[in-house]
């Protein structure tokens, strides 16, 4: 029997109802369970990337994870596809992972910036599902009140994980260019 990673339990009610009120979301009832799946995955890489591993062992795991991804992906180059295609996407992982071994912050950036981008797409779909107002406007403009609410979620989700510094230290300009960039 496998046991799985059980998150806090981040929005209460009275968060709910602030967001309700604030943002004019729909489905009060169901927000909580929405924005937890919209966060979970993020929230769960975040915490084994810093509980299980010191970084050097991760980045050992990575290399080895590196080497394999490098072999598998040559050993399907230029067969018919679908091999071929998984070739692609192996040989992807494995620039990805490097990116996040190396020692240029750039690159490791870049690396954490899927990620995030991921989250930030999550996140518009949930919006668009429980707002009135649409992450585009009707001229195509991004709406910035899902980065307020984006904001607020990110504090609420500090305060039950403190450990984790992208919420902790989350700030508007930061969301926004998130959200600009999508």
């Amino acid at each position: 029997m496998t046991t799985t990673f059980e998150l806090k339990n981040i929005f209460n009610d009275d968060f709910c109802k602030s967001l309700k009120k604030t943002y004019g979301l729909n489905n009060e009832n169901q927000i909580a369970n929405m924005l937890q799946d919209t966060f979970r995955d993020f929230i769960i890489l975040i915490l084994s990337e810093n509980n299980s591993y010191t970084v050097e062992e991760r980045n050992k795991l990575y290399n080895e994870a590196i080497y394999n991804l490098q072999h598998t992906s040559k050993l399907l180059q230029g067969m018919p596809h679908p091999a071929s295609s998984m070739s692609y996407k192996l040989s992807k992982m494995s620039e990805t992972l490097k990116k996040v071994t190396s020692g240029n912050k750039k690159e490791k950036s870049k690396a954490n910036r899927f990620i995030e981008k991921n989250l930030i797409r999550k996140f518009i779909l949930f919006w668009d599902a429980n707002s009135p107002d649409k992450f585009f406007t009707e001229k195509d403009k991004i709406n910035y009140e899902i980065c307020k609410c984006f904001l607020d979620c990110s504090k609420k989700i500090s305060s039950k994980y403190p450990e984790i510094e992208w919420f902790r230290v989350c700030e508007i300009e930061f969301v926004e260019s998130l959200f600009e960039n999508i």
